[in-house]
């Protein structure tokens, strides 16, 4: 990837840049202008967060332009963080550990392993097909199959079962 011919990349960068540099002035802004001690926790809060967003765009700015293997495993990293924080919401079973050692150790470095053979095809059904029908059945080849369209299926269960509960406790009132 050549990223310094890239006009779009520019214009993306500029963008993200000079959004985070209006941030930093409107924080630090509030901050010369917070009387309260609330008012100086929160701009405290919002100045934190500018700078995290400056160390994590610096970051993206340095693998893009360290070409496209960094950029991939920067990537790859990230999938595997944010996997890990979404299992940690999730509810699951001793039964599910291979399943989740599947998914954490085969499948999403096989999703970037794809792309860095640049086997787009492949690339673009792999978890939405193949790693969504692997599952339950690894699940079901696990041999426990308690409340497996639950575990099977979490995602939109969840989604819906916060839903339901919401309803439900409107219609309660």
């Amino acid at each position: 990837m050549k990223a310094g011919l890239d006009k779009q990349l520019w214009w993306v960068l500029g963008g993200v840049f000079g959004v985070l540099l209006l941030a930093t002035v409107v924080g630090q802004v509030l901050k010369w202008r917070a009387r309260t001690p609330a008012a100086r926790e929160a701009t405290d809060n919002l100045n934190a967060r500018v700078r995290a967003w400056w160390v994590m765009s610096a970051i993206f700015l340095v693998m893009v332009f360290s070409g496209f293997a960094w950029t991939l495993v920067l990537f790859g990293l990230l999938s595997l963080l944010a996997l890990r924080e979404y299992l940690t919401l999730v509810a699951t079973r001793r039964a599910d550990h291979r399943t989740l050692f599947w998914s954490f150790f085969i499948i999403t470095p096989l999703q970037y392993a794809l792309l860095a053979y640049r086997w787009y095809g492949m690339f673009a059904i792999l978890i939405p097909v193949f790693g969504f029908l692997f599952i339950p059945t690894r699940i079901v080849l696990a041999g426990d199959t308690e409340r497996f369209p639950e575990r099977a299926a979490t995602i939109p269960r969840r989604s819906i079962g916060c839903w339901r509960l919401r309803a439900t406790r409107a219609r309660a009132r």
